[in-house]
């Protein structure tokens, strides 16, 4: 049989590096990442109020979101990482045909009580942004909507940042933001699914470790100009190989020890910053908590 094209690596989205910023002055409006400039500093965060936990209860209602108005394009990374893939007899019959990933996430990559309120102006009033959530034309480097493959998260710096799967690790690339993508396969080598952790500083594996889920390979940092104070970003992706690069939902494959209990833990999370904030229309109850869509996003 031909061999398939089935590798890749790290998918560069400018436009979501930028995704949050404090707020501007009354006349201008919110100030965006790249011509902000911090104020203040880590004091600011409040403590989130004490909300009783949300029972971990699947709904009937279907996926609700919008669809992107211009797919992220291929990168170029990434194509030259296809030409270096692994198609070696032993995997590639059960890689090339796959359609679910061979690894289930065991963690989110953060600990839930990792993330800390503040009163801080964020872009898309979001400490955590999900699979599918479209990030307007007005806010995106191409000028067009375009949905997050990557589910994103907003932390204090230094935050621990943790491997979501048991794997080796298969690359550790350095971002367009200065910061890496610690890259796990679950053989070592540069197959079809990749799973990404996006944006750290202070990586604590090397390429070729194997690492268990929740086990701390770096901390969060702060890749814009514009980040509240005393906070960054990191991003968890699982990233499936192929003649067009795409991501599909993390969410979707959680191992069956921590499904129901994440689930819970997330609803809980979105209810309560809701609360916090006074809105509550930020989240929308979807088939898969953190999943606005099941359908792959290309990237």
């Amino acid at each position: 049989m031909n061999k398939p094209l089935i590798g890749v690596t790290v998918a560069v989205f400018l436009g979501i590096g930028g995704f949050f910023a404090l707020s501007g002055s009354p006349e201008n409006g919110p100030v965006g990442l790249e011509d902000s400039t911090v104020k203040e500093d880590a004091a600011t965060v409040a403590a989130p109020p004490t909300i009783p936990s949300v029972p971990a209860t699947q709904t009937e209602n279907g996926v609700q979101r919008r669809d992107p108005a211009s797919p992220a394009a291929i990168t170029g990374t990434k194509q030259e990482a296809a030409e270096n893939q692994d198609v070696s007899p032993r995997h590639a019959d059960t890689q090339a045909n796959s359609d679910e990933p061979p690894l289930k996430l065991k963690s989110i990559g953060v600990n839930f009580e990792d993330f800390k309120f503040t009163k801080e102006r964020l872009q898309f009033d979001r400490l955590f942004m999900g699979f599918g959530f479209v990030i307007p034309g007005s806010s995106s480097s191409s000028g067009n909507d375009k949905s997050n493959p990557q589910p994103t998260y907003v932390l204090p710096l230094g935050t621990p940042v943790r491997s979501i799967v048991d794997g080796i690790v298969v690359a550790i690339p350095t971002l367009w933001s200065g910061d890496v993508s610690i890259q796990v396969t679950a053989n070592g080598k540069m197959e079809k699914w990749i799973y990404e952790t996006e944006h750290l500083v202070s990586p604590k594996v090397a390429v070729g470790d194997k690492v268990v889920a929740g086990q701390i390979i770096g901390e969060v940092g702060s890749f814009g100009n514009g980040d509240p104070a005393g906070y960054g970003a990191v991003e968890i992706g699982v990233l499936k190989g192929g003649q067009t690069p795409e991501h599909v939902c993390p969410f979707a494959y959680l191992d069956d020890s921590i499904r129901e209990a994440t689930f819970a833990k997330m609803r809980n999370l979105f209810q309560t910053w809701e609360a916090y904030t006074g809105d509550q229309n930020l989240y929308t109850e979807t088939e898969i908590p953190g999943c606005l869509t099941l359908r792959a996003i290309e990237g």
